[in-house]
């Protein structure tokens, strides 16, 4: 009962914390972002694992989950424009390629200043500091993506060929889990890291577990609202995907922002009960 109440109190003062934020306002901010930045940061983040030979035959599989998880319902054809824009950037002179790195840091940049704000950070890093935390992200980011990827066809790639259909299942539903458990760390590094100031781990992954618990609802939710993707080709035309990619986009950053401020939330629960 005690814990009920108290689960419940913390979903009144999230709420709260959520409108008082403007995190609405915040979560179309860095869709629209995203949306520029998204082409940058693929670029750049396939461009290192390029540099990798071990990691070639992912860059392609990478490509495609991301896209198939920003836009589950227009993935293919996102994927084929990305795929354009991706190849037109090699043809990028000295100045493009700066234009493009700055554009990448523009959305790395909105995400550490909302959620600054969502933790009350009053001090900013400094700009070096800044500058060693994304060239971090943007390097590391992709090689433990693509890390991931590698195991993940290591353990399951069997799966798909077995005939048992019982053990094809069993490993399909491990596939998932390991997953979902590769995406609630990423909440838990982008609640615990990029913030400036201490985060408890057991704080970052708790509110990463139900932002990663949120987001897979929002994918079937989402697949319900938009099933029949041709009722928007026939408003929108050949730009249908773009609607429909800014409005996922818009709810992922909603339900990622309202996992922050759980984050945040339980935080400062255990700053109070240590004041006392």
């Amino acid at each position: 009962m005690m814990a009920l109440r108290r689960w419940g109190s913390l979903v009144i003062k999230v709420e709260r914390r959520f409108r008082q934020d403007d995190a609405l306002l915040m979560a179309a901010a860095l869709s629209y972002t995203s949306l520029l930045s998204l082409v940058p940061l693929l670029t750049i983040g396939l461009a290192i694992l390029a540099a990798f030979p071990a990691f070639e035959s992912i860059r392609t599989q990478m490509q495609g989950s991301l896209v198939q998880t920003l836009a589950p319902e227009v993935g293919n054809q996102v994927r084929q424009a990305i795929a354009g824009f991706i190849g037109n950037a090699g043809n990028l002179t000295a100045i493009g390629i700066v234009g493009l790195v700055v554009t990448a840091v523009l959305l790395l940049t909105a995400i550490e200043d909302s959620l600054n704000r969502i933790f009350r950070v009053t001090k900013a890093r400094s700009p070096m500091s800044r500058l060693m935390v994304y060239w971090t992200v943007v390097t590391l980011g992709p090689l433990l993506l693509g890390a991931s990827l590698s195991i993940t066809d290591w353990l399951f790639s069997g799966a798909e060929a077995n005939e048992v259909p019982i053990l094809s299942g069993a490993i399909s539903v491990a596939s998932g889990v390991f997953r979902f458990a590769m995406l609630v760390l990423l909440f838990g590094l982008l609640y615990g890291a990029v913030p400036h100031r201490r985060v408890s781990p057991r704080d970052a992954l708790t509110g990463a577990f139900v932002a990663a618990v949120a987001v897979a609802a929002l994918r079937y939710g989402f697949h319900l609202y938009v099933a029949d993707v041709r009722t928007y080709q026939s408003v929108y035309g050949a730009l249908a995907a773009v609607p429909i990619l800014l409005f996922w986009m818009y709810l992922v950053w909603a339900v990622t922002l309202a996992g922050a401020e759980l984050t945040a939330a339980l935080m400062e629960e255990g700053e109070e009960v240590n004041l006392k």
